[in-house]
């Protein structure tokens, strides 16, 4: 791995792990709030939260380029895409609420980083 490349991904960790850390905050407020909401409405509110904290985070710090927000998103969705296919296995599996959304969550960064280098921040 080529050394630029290495602190490019260690920025894109600092950068997804805030905007991480902002779903799943969010989500853990939704949840404590509103103890019976669904998993998916809950989700869909800490992702929107989430894609503005990575989107300007990876503009301005991950990648320093302007990127286009269209990709961005659509690079998004695709991740929540995943992320919802694996809530929605989790709930199928009898885990569900705040530790569904969390697991979730976790695994789907790398998809976001791949998509976003070779695609979004060009």
């Amino acid at each position: 791995m080529a050394r630029g490349e290495f602190w490019r991904l260690l920025r894109f960790a600092i950068v997804g792990g805030g905007a991480t850390a902002s779903h799943l905050l969010v989500a853990w407020l939704c949840f404590w709030r509103y103890p019976d909401a669904s998993e998916f409405g809950v989700n869909l509110v800490a992702f929107s939260l989430a894609f503005w904290v990575s989107f300007l985070g990876h503009r301005f710090f991950t990648f320093n380029k302007p990127g286009s927000i269209r990709k961005f998103l659509i690079v998004a969705l695709i991740s929540y895409g995943l992320n919802n296919l694996l809530l929605t296995v989790l709930i199928w599996l009898g885990l569900g609420g705040w530790p569904a959304i969390a697991i979730a969550t976790l695994m789907v960064p790398l998809v976001t980083y791949l998509l976003a280098r070779i695609w979004v921040f060009v």
